[in-house]
């Protein structure tokens, strides 16, 4: 029976005060009386109960609407018998009642609207307004419902009971066809804890309403509730039973847009809610002056940071406390919230948190401080403004306070933390620098340490070079400072042992740039105590570059402890730009019409009339006419527009006259990328961006004002109308902005690709856009929009253009240029095109090898006809030519054939792409032992797919940087350790595709480094003689596995890898046996 029957629809009509009771006791005639008024309904009385018990009994017995009010605002009263809020066995069954039998029933009816009067079609004012106030009084009634339930009690019974129904929703079996629908419940729950916790107050009136009202009750009490409130709010219980109860209405509701007629909620958000409970922790603190608040206050905060999203916490927290309210701020206690009061609220709250929860909070300020005001790329001291760094410092003075636990971390973090060269620039550094200023033995101990690290010969050997760079204007901003406050503290210093092993140790080390290093620290730290005729100087011509002479200036830097009223002022600006960028500027529309074909309209005029004869018969004639005409190549002719497919339509009403037009302007790129619901407006972005973007690369600042804007734009587009071409077209977007921008998108994209919230996918394509563009600023490829994004005006005419160059030049026939392909040759980027590279790659490496191996295999040169003509020709010229003639010529021949063009975007490459991701590879390899935000990002990095993609990255942008870069013996050390390291090595020995991704690397190094083998054993001989017994043991592996003969073309290409990288390296290490002879004993 249970199954025929099944309820259809659920319908609640609010009672009135006039309606007659359902159920009405039918009196006999004769118990009648008989002088009985005429009938009329009975008013049923509101309850007025004296205690508890009473409204659980009426609660229980399904009361109507105006008792449900009426028991609800009982116990709500001030002088109810019992606080239904506080913990307490009557108040608990009340809870329960309430949303288990209460909820369900009543919740529609409280939020539905009042019906008017049934009679009379004309309504009059004062029935107008008595609607009015009803509905008010009925809005009033749904949120003593919430008030009842604003408190522990009430959401620990919420989350039980949506616990429960989650494992009703999920069971299987018979049980679960005999079970009822519970979707809607489910949906009522959630929107109900969704409005219970929708204030940012929520936090403070929770725990207000729960704990006991008297302060001289027992903390036996108030303790254990202080736990589970803040295990409650704090521990991602609401969080993740949110996303739950989603999944599981997702799954059985056929509508995906809704979720059974509500919204998808902020609960489920981790990141909304972490922003909800920062916002509340942040007002409660900044009221509350209990020490028990601001215990609560710091637990709460700690859990949230362990929500997943710190960043979000910590900015939400400065925002609220220290800038004057977050997002949206308004609501009353923004705006105080960053005097006096903020300060002391955030130092309190950080003093309530352990030593390490402290140390996250602190330095997690110092990112967001660096991200958000002090984001310029470049090295100049003017591009960081004085007054901004001393704003910057402002906030970390008021963030440390009078703690000396957090001053402390503070000089840890100058001193110690590997990730301020990373995650900060300079500007960073000098805010910091400038708090620590004012304690001249922190600074001696900052100047004492690092410059004994700084001259490590460990340090400089398998530290990062851009974590060096850090080290070296830490080290120069501290001594100025120290210079300026004690010289004798400084001179004492430059005289001891460690400043002389600094340098000593940075002249002798292998890498170029760590000598750089040394020398500029060298001169700049002599410059102050010495005279002018003792001051250390290296008469060397780097010395006097741009770049040393700002390394130089950093002990003349002096900033200031300032006032954070420029951040705040500055925190309100992005929102306004932000605004008028997606807005765009109103500009009047453009008049365009559509081309109409007309014949040519012959004018009216008096005499003769010439018209042209077209003559078919003289052939000649024609042809040189058509010579004669070469003259008027400046003419351009009207190009015939194009036919539109959707213009051509019989029926008029499906004709689009409202298409949207290719922009222009990057703002309007940026506004049709963010129009997700327009599909030709995505279209057109995607089909557009390539093109526009290189055409606005070197014209005006549009594209360097809006590169990362629209570089986090094209990371995280998603295919929504399943475009063809979608992650092509994206990925020539991404390329034309890495061209157009490397200097500001290089970085950018190795911090994304780090610590952005992005999928293996979108990663991936990072490292693919930003591999394909650094071989296009190297000359190695060239893509299909380049010549179409040249300007006109750029571009000769085409007679003048035949006079300059030939069609069969030196581009050859091809229209090919230095091995580049021509305009006819392009194609589209296939879905690998990296790996394409790659392959393309590994076979110019093996190429000499495999040609040599051949060679050698025909047997021995004695026996070889062009040997025995060469030894001819050598005795017929011996008598013509000397032997020191014969040298010269062979001297000449060799060099001109090994002549390499100019590459003179090697050092873009190097410091925009190599390094910066190299660098946070490292820095996440170290930290993921320390920080659990690292060991799980290190779970993402060591992805087999990505990182093989990742290795091989980095050595197509060592290839495209070339034997001619500068920086190619830091490049070379650092890559080559990084490949050699365990955390790769064990990869490795687990997946064959990380195993061919570093035979790669290792082949590409070696090709760059052919002309200097000799400096490789000499620089490098550790690394030489580990990697030829790596490969060797790769070759057995191989072997023993049966590769060589039943296995896949994978492994058979990595035993050819592993093959041409041992007969190379065995070439080198029999040519420099002396610099390796001493690695090979030991």
């Amino acid at each position: 029976m249970d199954a025929l029957l099944s309820p259809v629809s659920t319908k609640y009509s609010p009672s009135s005060p006039n309606d007659a009771p359902l159920l009405q006791e039918v009196k006999k005639a004769a118990d009648r009386p008989e002088t009985a008024p005429a009938q009329q309904p009975q008013r049923r009385q509101r309850f007025t109960a004296s205690s508890a018990d009473e409204a659980l009994e009426i609660l229980r017995d399904e009361p109507d609407y105006d008792t449900l009010v009426s028991v609800l605002r009982f116990l709500l009263a001030p002088k109810a018998p019992v606080d239904v809020r506080q913990p307490g066995p009557l108040s608990a069954q009340l809870v329960q009642v309430l949303v288990t039998a209460i909820l369900p029933n009543y919740w529609a009816l409280l939020h539905e609207e009042p019906s008017g009067s049934a009679g009379g079609e004309q309504r009059t004012q004062e029935k107008k307004k008595k609607k009015k106030e009803k509905e008010h009084e009925r809005r009033t009634d749904a949120e003593l419902l919430l008030a009842c339930l604003r408190s522990v009690t009430g959401l620990s019974a919420l989350v039980v009971r949506l616990r429960a129904l989650l494992a009703e929703a999920k069971a299987s079996g018979p049980a679960k066809d005999q079970a009822p629908d519970s979707t809607w419940q489910l949906t009522l729950l959630l929107e109900v804890v969704g409005e219970l916790l929708a204030d940012d107050e929520s936090v403070a009136e929770m725990w207000t309403a729960s704990a006991p009202s008297s302060e001289t009750d027992d903390n036996a009490k108030r303790r254990p509730l202080a736990q589970e409130f803040v295990a409650l709010l704090g521990g991602g219980k609401v969080v993740s039973l949110a996303a739950e109860t989603e999944a599981v209405i997702r799954e059985k509701t056929t509508s995906k847009a809704k979720l059974g007629g509500v919204s998808s909620s902020w609960l489920a958000d981790g990141k909304a809610y972490s922003q909800w409970l920062v916002r509340g922790i942040a007002r409660w603190s900044r009221n509350g002056k209990t020490p028990e608040v601001q215990a609560i206050c710091g637990g709460l905060l700690g859990k949230a940071l362990r929500l997943g999203y710190p960043g979000t916490v910590i900015a939400v927290l400065v925002s609220d406390l220290l800038l004057g309210g977050g997002d949206g701020g308004g609501g009353g206690g923004g705006g105080g919230g960053g005097g006096e009061t903020g300060s002391k609220a955030l130092v309190s709250l950080l003093e309530r948190l352990p030593a390490h929860e402290q140390k996250k909070v602190l330095f997690g300020i110092l990112k967001f401080a660096a991200e958000t005001y002090l984001r310029s790329p470049s090295q100049a001291v003017a591009s960081d403004d004085a007054a901004t760094v001393s704003a910057v410092a402002g906030l970390i003075k008021t963030t440390v306070g009078n703690s000396r636990g957090l001053y402390d971390l503070l000089v840890s973090w100058l001193v110690t933390d590997a990730g301020v060269g990373l995650d900060n620039g300079a500007g960073m550094r000098r805010a910091a620098v400038a708090v620590v200023a004012a304690d001249q033995n922190s600074l001696y101990t900052i100047v004492k340490k690092t410059m004994a690290e700084f001259g490590d010969q460990l340090f400089i050997k398998y530290t990062p070079i851009m974590q060096q760079e850090a080290k070296a204007q830490v080290l120069l901003l501290s001594a100025g400072y120290i210079h300026r406050a004690a010289p004798r503290a400084l001179t004492s210093l430059l005289r001891s042992r460690a400043y002389l092993d600094a340098v000593s140790n940075r002249l002798g080390a292998s890498q170029t740039r760590a000598r750089y290093l040394g020398m500029f620290v060298g001169e700049a730290l002599s410059g102050l105590v010495d005279d002018t005729k003792k001051k250390l100087d290296f008469h060397m011509e780097e010395m006097d570059s741009a770049e040393a002479t700002w390394y130089k200036n950093l002990v003349n830097v002096i900033d200031t402890v300032g006032s954070i009223e420029l951040l705040r002022s500055a925190a309100k600006e992005p929102k306004a730009s932000a605004g008028m960028a997606n807005r765009g500027i109103a500009r009047p529309p453009k008049m365009t019409t559509r081309a109409v074909h007309r014949q040519p309209v012959i004018p009216k005029t008096t005499g003769f009339v010439i018209e042209e004869v077209e003559d078919d018969m003289d052939e000649k004639e024609g042809k040189e006419a058509h010579d004669d005409d070469d003259d008027d190549d400046g003419l351009i002719p009207y190009v015939k527009p194009d036919s539109d497919a959707e213009d051509s339509d019989d029926d008029p009403t499906l004709l689009r006259r409202d298409k949207p037009k290719a922009p222009v302007y990057i703002r309007d790129l940026i506004a049709y990328f963010r129009d997700t619901e327009n599909y030709d407006k995505q279209r057109l972005a995607l089909t557009t961006a390539p093109l526009l973007i290189r055409r606005k690369a070197n014209f005006g600042s549009e594209v360097q004002q809006h590169a990362q804007e629209l570089a986090s734009i094209l990371v995280g587009l998603q295919d929504t109308y399943e475009m063809d071409g979608f992650d092509r077209l994206r990925l020539e977007g991404m390329v034309a902005l890495m061209v157009a921008q490397p200097k500001l998108v290089g970085p950018w994209c190795a911090l994304t690709f780090f610590e952005g919230d992005y999928s293996l996918a979108q990663r991936a394509s990072i490292l693919t856009s930003v591999g394909l563009a650094v071989r296009e600023l190297a000359g190695f490829a060239s893509s299909e929009y380049t010549a179409a994004a040249a300007f006109p005006s750029k571009q000769l005419p085409a007679r003048m253009e035949r006079l300059y160059l030939a069609p069969s030049g030196p581009s050859g026939s091809d229209g090919s240029y230095n091995g580049l392909p021509g305009a006819s040759a392009l194609k589209a980027l296939p879905s690998g095109a990296l790996d394409a590279i790659a392959d393309s790659l590994t076979a110019g490496f093996l190429g000499p090898v495999v040609a040599k191996a051949a060679d050698e295999a025909t047997g021995p040169d004695v026996l070889k006809l062009a040997s025995f003509q060469s030894r001819l020709a050598k005795r017929g010229g011996a008598d013509a030519t000397n032997g020191k003639a014969q040298a010269d010529v062979k001297k000449k021949a060799k060099t001109a054939g090994t002549v390499t063009n100019a590459n003179t975007a090697a050092q873009v490459v190097a410091a925009a792409a190599f390094f910066p991701f190299l660098a946070r590879f490292q820095l996440v390899v170290q930290g993921a032992s320390t920080s659990s935000a690292a060991a799980r990002l290190r779970g993402v990095l060591f992805d087999p797919s990505l990182l093989a993609l990742f290795l091989k990255t980095l050595a197509v942008v060592l290839h495209a940087a070339g034997p001619t870069a500068l920086a190619l013996p830091d490049m070379t050390a650092e890559l080559w350790r990084l490949l050699l390291s365990s955390s790769v090595q064990a990869q490795c020995a687990g997946d064959v595709a990380v195993t061919q991704a570093v035979l790669f690397a290792v082949l590409a190094l070696l090709d760059v480094n052919e002309h200097r083998m000799r400096a490789l054993c000499r620089e490098l001989p550790r690394e030489v003689v580990q990697t030829r017994e790596w490969t060797m043991q790769v070759l057995d592996n191989m072997s023993h596995a049966g590769g060589g003969s039943g296995g896949n073309d994978q492994e058979s290409e990595i035993q050819m890898l592993a093959a041409g990288t041992y007969v190379r390296l065995t070439e080198s290490m029999e040519s420099y046996k002396t610099f390796l002879l001493g690695e090979m004993i030991g």
